[in-house]
C-alpha cells in the first residue's frame, strides 16, 4: 500500500515540498526544479555537487537523500523485500 502511494504521488508535488523542507532560497529553487526535471529525482541525489547552490543547501539536499534511503529500507523491509 505505501509503494503504491508513493507511486501515486505528482512530481510536481515532491519538488515542492522538497523545496519547502529545506528552505531554499528562490535561486536556489529554480535550480533545483531545473534539475530535478532534467534529470529526475535519483540522477539528482546522485549529483547533489553539481549543483550550483550554497554548500549549506548541498548539505541539506545530503541529509534529506539519506533519510529517504532509510525510508525505503524499513518501507521494502515492512513489505517483506530486502
Amino acid at each position: 500500500m505505501t509503494k503504491q502511494m508513493i507511486r501515486d504521488v505528482r512530481p510536481e508535488k515532491v519538488i515542492a515540498l522538497m523545496c519547502e523542507i529545506l528552505e531554499l532560497t528562490e535561486s536556489s529553487e529554480e535550480k533545483v526544479i531545473i534539475a530535478v526535471r532534467t534529470m529526475g529525482l535519483p540522477e539528482f541525489f546522485k549529483n547533489i555537487e553539481l549543483l550550483d547552490v550554497e554548500d549549506e543547501k548541498k548539505e541539506k539536499m545530503r541529509a534529506l537523500k539519506n533519510i529517504i534511503e532509510e525510508k525505503a529500507k524499513s518501507i521494502s523491509t515492512q513489505e517483506g523485500g530486502h
